[in-house]
């Protein structure tokens, strides 16, 4: 299923798998620019990589979405005109309970959860930024300067320093702002902003939590390597150590002072030996890492390409049909003066149709086997190339009907819905060559059976039951059967 909770899934496997690789490899190395990249684009791609394997028009409502499952839940009405009566077949299809899984409140109370953090982030950043908007600014040496407030003092808060004024004149103050400056001049704020939006969405994962705090280091080992070239290792190690350390918010802004255990951290990383330049292949390890999450994916949700039903030209792949043969069970469908019951029909059509579709090559599956009742759910949950639901039209005359061809299309306006157009229509044009009779394709957009299904699939209303004396003839078969195998090579 190509659904919210699959993409949360990748996209925290790939945090996992990139996090592991950091601390194993690159958080020992000194390229501190280059680990502050890696993080970042660790986040990005964990985002982005996950979208090449999941249909994005199911990411917040999945075919099978409960809201569309409460319209499904009353009566599906296939309607023909016969006497300016509605005649409808009633479809047994799940209530709205029945259809919430667990899945979907774990889903969409996380939606809840991550909307929630968004917007209180966002009220938090857009006060701070108002809240320093009043405050009186000055400039010094290029950077803006307000004075300290509630509890934000001595760092950089979105784009100022915050630090009393007077701190300038002398050296401990000065090297306080050189800090601050560098944490602007690096661009730091715009790093903190996405790591904490990202925070927000994958609030979950405690990975995200731990590489958003190692970000934090690299910014402050950023600064500090800048600093310490300029006043020795041993004197700014030093400052570091004698000052006491402050109570500030972490998130929104870049601070001189965290905990003792990172300032000692900051220390060692700063005494210790740079890394030898010839360490900068160990970043070619990343490249492994792509290929073994894309092949991670490929197993949890192959690719739509995978589809032998889209394939173009003469080339021949054993190919998987899933027959679908319309009610059973309980639930008869509509029945013919003669007595003769849908579900009986479709299931002697569908078995005529396996024959001639093997004949040809093709590997056919039956939904349901024999007369039982299965939920619409359960029948399209089937893998393969085509999914073919076969039904029976219901009208008071004996008169026959063409074929009507129903697809879907317009719900999630992915690329599921675009090959069910395609090869709706191509299966109209082969229909006709073959010499049967049917009616342009229409959308649907109510059946279960093609909402909840993850390949290609069409609804048949292949005649009036009541045209029908005990079954479907054998030549009528042979022509479906010619033309959706020619519509695989549309």
């Amino acid at each position: 299923m190509n659904s919210l909770l699959y993409y949360l899934l990748e996209v925290n496997c790939s945090l996992v798998i990139g996090a592991v690789l950091y601390f194993l490899v690159f958080r020992q190395l000194s390229f501190f620019q280059w680990n502050r990249y890696f993080i970042l684009g660790l986040c990005l791609l964990s985002l982005l990589l996950p979208f090449g394997t999941v249909r994005l028009g199911e990411l917040f409502l999945s075919p099978t979405s409960p809201v569309l499952a409460f319209e499904q839940s009353n009566t599906v009405a296939h309607s023909i005109g016969a006497s300016g009566d509605l005649v409808s077949e009633t479809e047994m299809v799940d209530s709205f309970w029945h259809s919430f899984s667990i899945g979907y409140g774990i889903a969409y109370g996380y939606l809840l959860v991550s909307f929630v953090l968004l917007c209180r982030f966002a009220l938090r950043y857009i006060r701070l930024g108002r809240r320093i908007g009043q405050l009186s600014q000055y400039q010094f040496e290029g950077f803006t300067i307000v004075a300290p407030f509630g509890h934000y003092a001595n760092c950089s808060v979105q784009h100022v320093i915050v630090m009393e004024e007077d701190q300038l004149d002398m050296p401990d103050g000065k090297l306080i702002f050189e800090h601050e400056s560098q944490h602007i001049v690096f661009k730091h704020r715009r790093d903190k902003l996405f790591i904490e939006i990202f925070r927000c969405l994958f609030w979950l994962n405690p990975f995200v939590y731990w590489m958003r705090r190692q970000l934090y280091l690299v910014h402050e080992y950023q600064v500090d390597e800048v600093l310490a070239n300029r006043y020795g290792n041993g004197g700014y190690a030093r400052f570091l150590l004698t000052l006491t350390q402050q109570s500030c918010p972490a998130g929104l802004q870049s601070n001189l002072f965290y905990t003792r255990h990172e300032l000692v951290e900051r220390v060692q990383a700063m005494m210790s030996k740079p890394s030898s330049k010839k360490k900068r292949w160990q970043y070619v390890l990343t490249v492994p890492l792509l290929g073994l999450l894309l092949l991670f994916y490929s197993f949890i949700n192959p690719p739509m390409h995978s589809w032998s039903i889209f394939y173009f030209g003469k080339e021949r792949t054993t190919k998987t049909i899933v027959l679908d043969p319309g009610h059973g069970g309980k639930d008869s469908g509509a029945t013919a003066y003669s007595g003769l019951m849908e579900k009986s029909l479709t299931w002697e059509t569908c078995i005529l149709l396996k024959q001639e579709l093997e004949n040809k090559g093709y590997k056919v599956i039956l939904s349901r086997a024999g007369d039982e009742f299965k939920l619409l759910k359960e029948r399209s949950n089937f893998e393969g190339d085509l999914l073919l639901s076969i039904h029976f039209d219901h009208v008071e005359t004996r008169e026959e009907l063409p074929i009507r061809i129903l697809y879907q299309s317009g719900v999630t306006n992915d690329i599921l819905e675009q090959h069910n157009h395609r090869f709706a229509f191509s299966l109209d044009q082969n229909l006709i060559q073959n010499g049967l009779s049917v009616n342009r394709p229409q959308i649907s957009t109510k059946h279960v059976v093609l909402r909840s299904a993850k390949i290609p699939a069409l609804l048949l209303e292949l005649d009036n039951i009541n045209a029908i004396d005990k079954n479907v003839k054998p030549d009528f078969v042979q022509k479906l059967a010619n033309a959706i195998d020619q519509s695989f090579e549309y």
